[in-house]
């Protein structure tokens, strides 16, 4: 019988991905053909077809700074400094939103193109006790000027200080309506100037062309193929479990937005496991999350830790180890909704998700063990789960290894 599991069969379909297909911006055509590959790939399992999700989405991540940045900016036109504040301030909190992952209105703004999920559901021999979502995103980021190695160290601190600026340019404004002094004056001109030059940070930053995406995502998707191959030949007894191959991850986690708007009250319950880069050697648990600013950090429900707690603790031998990582992904949109969820993710040698962002994240810099290793950790997370005694709902606090 073979082993899907094993890094033989995993590796293909990261090169189906990342080399036939390629780079896979949120809406282009070859966003579409990456979900016709995962389609295909499950229907040649014996799956049926999976459900298909639509919404629209923009194609770049830029539009969640630049267009905030933007109205921020304009504000400073208006005559009505009240009106201007408030849009300054309302900007700023737009931006903080999408530094979490979570909804940002203001991308209502922005040019959409047709995006999807696919859903493939795998039911259990003996009814549903528990429900567990992996999620792996296909879409695939620009290369940015800001992941550089020499520049990624200050991401955090230049998108705080994006943040802060727009902050202090409408308190500025309110500052200048309420008391028409020349200090706030002063100030309002500064952080304007600050503004711009962000401004010209984030479109230099939109330079880069879009990456292979091997590692950022390709390697999830691999493994999720993998397990619904696996599942069919080794069902589960009392785990229903749904794979979710979600588009438009990089412009804001819409993919996951959409699952949650059509299925959010049946999935209240139910566990998710997101996928990040698990294209090294060293895999791990995500115990913090960073988000994209100092003010945007997130961590995984105490549930969910316990779950991977307990699968550690029954394996070793993956070496598999939990620890707060930069990153911002599907999660923090969980967290911000109140779902469960927890992020298995491949850390590379300086502590860093391994070539994020940039165009090394292809085939030949993917370490096979690591993809292996993370699968094998995914398919004895959900035995963990399948054998607990009972289901427990988000706020009960039962352990998953009980």
């Amino acid at each position: 019988m073979t082993d899907h599991l094993a890094s033989e069969a995993l590796l293909p379909q990261v090169r189906a991905l990342a080399e036939e297909i390629g780079p896979r911006p949120a809406g282009h055509r070859a966003e579409q053909a990456a979900h016709v590959c995962v389609r295909r790939v499950l229907e040649g399992l014996g799956y049926g077809p999976p459900e298909t999700i639509t919404f629209s989405a923009p194609d770049t991540w830029g539009y969640t700074t630049g267009i905030p940045l933007l109205l921020s900016l304009l504000g400073n036109l208006l005559g009505d400094r009240f009106l201007g504040a408030s849009l300054s301030l309302g900007s700023a909190w737009a931006f903080w939103e999408a530094t979490r992952v979570n909804r940002q209105p203001l991308l209502a703004l922005a040019p959409r193109r047709p995006s999807r999920t696919l859903l493939l559901r795998v039911p259990p021999l003996d009814g549903v006790v528990h429900r567990v979502v992996l999620l792996a995103h296909v879409d695939t980021n620009k290369a940015r000027a800001t992941f550089h190695p020499r520049f990624k160290r200050a991401l955090l601190t230049v998108t705080t200080a994006g943040l802060g600026v727009m902050v202090l340019n409408g308190l500025a404004q309110l500052g200048e309506a309420l008391w028409l002094s020349r200090r706030w004056s002063g100030l309002r001109r500064v952080t304007a100037g600050a503004l711009l030059a962000a401004l010209g940070l984030a479109l230099y930053d939109e330079r880069g062309g879009y990456v292979p995406g091997a590692g950022d995502n390709g390697s999830a998707v691999a493994v999720l193929l993998g397990l619904a191959a696996h599942l069919r030949d080794h069902p589960l007894r009392r785990t229903e479990v749904w794979l979710a191959f979600t588009g438009a991850e990089e412009v804001g986690g819409l993919g996951l937005h959409a699952l949650l708007d059509a299925y959010g009250s049946l999935l209240r319950d139910a566990w998710f496991l997101d996928l990040e880069m698990v294209s090294t050697d060293e895999i791990v648990y995500v115990t913090r999350h960073s988000g994209f600013s100092h003010f945007s950090s997130y961590t995984p429900d105490p549930e969910s830790l316990a779950w991977a707690e307990a699968t550690v603790v029954r394996h070793p031998e993956f070496g598999v180890y939990g620890r707060p990582l930069v990153i911002g992904e599907e999660v923090g949109a969980l967290r911000a909704r109140g779902y469960r969820g927890i992020c298995l993710a491949g850390v590379g040698p300086d502590g860093w998700l391994a070539n994020w962002h940039r165009h090394e994240d292809d085939v030949a810099h993917l370490d096979p063990a690591g993809l292996e290793k993370a699968a094998r950790f995914a398919w004895a997370m959900l035995r963990t789960m399948d054998e607990r005694e009972r289901a427990a709902s988000p706020d009960e606090g039962a352990s998953p290894g009980r």
